[in-house]
């Protein structure tokens, strides 16, 4: 069989004799990745907040069932991720987004009845109900069509321009916050049922058209990586390294050889970028999670805490677009790292604030950070293992993560219920990003084979 079923050639057929583009495909899918992404982070993760609301409301939920829900999916998620990845590189991006928009939809439309109901003599209450969409169907087809699929079809078009092109992928999420306004609207206006059938409805009239765009690699179509002409006949593993003894070049192509999962999970560089995600991971989800409940609990109104939240999201626009784009020309250790540094001055300062233009200046200096290092985290696998395996790598890396984000947020209310306020985890957070400078400082980047032949 081959490597993906959406193309009139397999992966390792010459470039074809093709005029060059005025626009390279690739930035065609850059945009629909990014689109896809506007509507799903919208819809997903930062309108959970919203129908969560409504629920707990409507059916007298405790409110401590939001953080269960939400690490189940997380769980869910890190669970499949291996699993999808395979399908997304053996059936390619376009086909696997498509089922993952559809079963996303169908859960959207479902959520619409979500109520308790009985099977038989057995009684199932609408919290099991709405965990079983949201953690399983929901969740799956999430991570199938909108995570999984975009970041490899973007991973496959590009070398060179790799960080740019993923920070415009990125830049879809942080927009997202125009998709939760009209769905607020909608539920304002409609109610919360309604607004989950135009959810739902809105995948298939909107997502499923963009990720028919995607597609796996350049060469399968006539054209090569980056737009480079492709009026030469090459072979994809013909481009060599400039420098093969300096393996964390930047101005060449770093990714000439694709490594099999398996050569991946025996470098050091996997585990080593691995434990530097996490490291980030636990200390964003749980700065996301408890952000809101920190700023109301030393007197902030609910509306100014908001407000930080959302201005959050848009700060790391400029991240990252800005650290997006200087992840082509130096070297992505390093801005990691700038990062990373940058995220523990901003929780150092919301530790501290005392009133709203403290709290805009950590949104400042911690949105810009952790939107930074959304786009250099992409690319920087694909840097690393290629480009034919990537989403099962990505996939492999997010399996592994899920103690990370599912013990912050548990974490920080643990420390906040025992001590009656969050400083004491603030400061472990600190801690943890400053362990994780030291774990991307050692992610190297692993001699390909060709180096070493």
């Amino acid at each position: 069989m081959s490597q993906d079923n959406e193309h009139p050639s397999s992966p390792s057929s010459r470039v074809v004799d093709r005029k060059k583009p005025k626009i390279f495909y690739g930035w065609y899918i850059v945009l629909a990745a990014a689109a896809i992404n506007v509507y799903g982070a919208g819809v997903w993760f930062y309108g959970f907040p919203i129908f969560y609301k409504v629920l707990i409301d409507e059916f007298g939920w405790a409110r401590a069932t939001g953080a269960l829900v939400v690490s189940l999916s997380r769980v869910e998620g890190g669970l499949e991720a291996p699993i999808v990845g395979w399908f997304v590189d053996k059936f390619g991006p376009r086909a696997m987004a498509v089922i993952g928009a559809i079963i996303f939809g169908i859960g959207y439309l479902l959520m619409s009845l979500v109520s308790d109901f009985s099977v038989g003599p057995i009684q199932i209450s609408a919290l099991v109900v709405f965990i079983l969409l949201y953690a399983g169907i929901m969740s799956i087809g999430y991570n199938t069509g909108f995570s999984h699929a975009s970041m490899a079809a973007v991973n496959g078009w590009f070398i060179k321009k790799r960080s740019r092109a993923f920070a415009i992928f990125s830049l879809g999420a942080g927009a997202s916050g125009i998709t939760v306004f009209v769905l607020g609207l909608a539920m304002q206006n409609f109610g919360w049922r309604s607004a989950a059938i135009m959810a739902g409805i809105g995948i298939f009239i909107f997502v499923i058209p963009m990720s028919l765009l995607l597609r796996h690699k350049p060469e399968e179509y006539g054209y090569l990586p980056d737009g480079e002409d492709p009026n030469r006949i090459v072979d994809s593993n013909d481009i060599q390294l400039e420098d093969v003894n300096n393996a964390n070049s930047i101005s060449t192509d770093t990714t000439n050889y694709d490594y099999s999962v398996k050569e991946a999970l025996v470098t050091s560089a996997f585990w080593m970028l691995l434990l530097g995600s996490a490291a980030r991971s636990l200390t964003m989800t749980s700065v996301v999670v408890h952000q809101v409940a920190y700023l109301t609990d030393i007197g902030m109104p609910i509306s100014q805490a908001s407000a930080a939240l959302g201005g959050m999201v848009f700060a790391s626009l400029i991240g990252r677009f800005g650290f997006g784009i200087l992840g082509d020309y130096i070297d992505k250790r390093y801005l990691l790292i700038a990062t990373y540094m940058l995220q523990s001055v901003g929780i150092f300062v919301l530790d501290s604030v005392q009133n709203m233009n403290q709290v805009w200046t950590f949104v400042v200096i911690y949105g810009i950070a952790y939107g930074g290092a959304i786009p250099l985290y992409f690319a920087i696998v694909g840097d690393y293992f290629g480009r034919t395996n990537y989403a099962t790598i990505r996939g492999f890396q997010q399996f592994f993560t899920i103690p990370a984000v599912v013990f912050g947020p548990i974490y920080a209310g643990i420390v906040f219920d025992v001590s009656g306020d969050y400083s004491f985890a603030f400061m472990s957070f600190i801690g943890t990003l400053i362990v994780g400078m030291v774990f991307v400082f050692l992610a190297r980047n692993p001699l390909s084979k060709q180096a070493n032949i």
